[in-house]
């Protein structure tokens, strides 16, 4: 018996030497860094910030240079013949400087969609830093189940030893004490697989930071939250002002808008200008008598274009309808997006406030049965009660306990949601 708690002890040792400290800022920064999804997002967002130019938009004209070189080889009349070569160089210049408004609407969009890419951003952001925050306030919720197990470990094995000592004296008999036995070994087992749990949880931890899965941490941030007394006015505001899903679908249905202004910019006529300057070289070489000559020719020109759509079969008027009809169906999508936020947000709030009173009564409780347990083993000692009676009061400890450190686990999730959905959790932790 002393073997195995000396092994177990010897196995802690072991564990903790060369551990690491790891508080929760710190795994949120070591996760952002990390994350996978997080860099080819923000790739996707230097993509948007590129697309996001006057260039792109078809507001700038457009210059081109280009050249031409051949020889030609005729034969004349009194059989003489010749070599002509041309080259002719030219650069022109094009623009389009009105087709409808277009080219302003669509630098706007492109605006928008460089802050929609923001927008998706933060909400990985966001998603990222709950999941680390539950995941490390999972771990220590594991390492107190451990400690937990630990001290019911520890006390089974020294009611088993004192029905040992009893037995030995005649004053209790073998069935007790191989009750006690078996109370012990489920304690240590318990305890033992409680260690196993404990480590995977390390492990799904290091998986969310991007690190080696045997890596293993000191953790330094208590299993505890400071609660607030929320108020729900405050929170529906702030869910409609900085909550990302929903600003996302805010951009979402200005986009749409866009498209609708775009559609309808194609009810207007488009006026381009292009203007260039070519030149031509001709060089004129004989074979027999005749001199040699060439010749320079310069073209510029500038010249208007104006183009409008007379009828195309109602294509144009269907778009526009089309683009209308899909923006009002994007604005029914907003409104059924913040009623479902709505709902969200005040089934969240209710439980924050359940999560609160429960934790406080699971505090009451797990007080009143510690006190009971240490009561109970001075009257194990004394004889006042048995081994079973004991044994039923650690039960209803371990239970205590354990409901104790989960209903701090719920609040945490219960506040973490509340602080994701209003759009304050990256403020919050910075």
């Amino acid at each position: 018996m002393k073997t195995i708690t000396t092994l177990l002890i010897l196995l802690m040792t072991l564990n903790v030497m060369g551990q690491e400290s790891l508080s929760l800022s710190d795994a949120i920064n070591i996760g952002l860094e990390n994350n996978y999804d997080l860099k080819i997002t923000l790739q996707s967002e230097e993509v948007a910030s590129l697309n996001n130019s006057w260039g792109n938009s078809g507001a700038l004209p457009s210059v081109s240079f280009n050249m031409s070189s051949y020889e030609n080889y005729y034969l004349k009349n009194n059989d003489e013949n010749y070599r002509a070569q041309t080259v002719t160089p030219e650069v022109s210049l094009s623009w389009v400087f009105f087709n409808g408004f277009s080219a302003k609407i669509t630098k706007q969009k492109l605006a928008e969609l460089e802050e929609q890419s923001k927008g998706n951003t933060a909400i990985l952001v966001e998603n990222t830093i709950q999941d680390i925050i539950l995941a490390y306030n999972s771990c220590l919720l594991q390492k107190a189940l451990v400690e937990v197990y630990k001290e019911l470990s520890e006390l089974s094995e020294d009611r088993y030893q004192r029905t040992e000592n009893s037995k030995d004296i005649g004053a209790s008999t073998t069935y007790e004490s191989l009750q006690a036995k078996t109370s012990w070994l489920e304690d240590q087992s318990n305890y033992l697989q409680q260690k196993v749990d404990y480590e995977n949880a390390i492990r799904s931890l290091n998986y969310l930071l991007a690190v080696e899965d045997n890596s293993m941490w000191t953790l330094t941030t208590e299993l505890e939250l400071t609660t607030s007394d929320y108020n729900l006015d405050d929170l529906s505001a702030k869910l409609l002002e900085n909550n990302k899903t929903l600003r996302n679908q805010y951009l979402n249905q200005s986009l749409l808008a866009k498209e609708t202004a775009l559609a309808k910019s194609n009810f207007y006529p488009s006026l381009s200008l292009s203007t260039g300057l070519g030149t031509t070289w001709l060089d004129y070489n004989y074979a027999g008598d005749t001199s040699n000559y060439s010749q320079t020719t310069t073209n510029p020109y500038v010249g208007l274009n104006l183009s409008f759509n007379i009828f195309n079969g109602g294509t144009t008027k269907r778009n526009y309808q089309i683009a209308q009809i899909n923006e009002e169906m994007e604005q029914v999508t907003t409104e059924q997006m913040k009623h479902s936020l709505n709902n969200q947000l005040l089934q969240l709030y209710s439980n924050y406030n359940v999560q609160k009173a429960v934790l406080e009564l699971a505090k009451e409780t797990e007080a009143a049965a510690k006190l009971n347990l240490e009561l109970s083993e001075a009257k194990l000692k004394s004889g006042a009660i048995n081994s079973f009676n004991y044994r039923d009061v650690q039960i209803v400890y371990m239970n205590a306990a354990i409901s104790k450190l989960q209903a701090m686990y719920n609040l945490i999730d219960s506040n973490t949601d509340l602080l994701r959905i209003t759009g304050g959790i990256i403020n919050q932790y910075n």
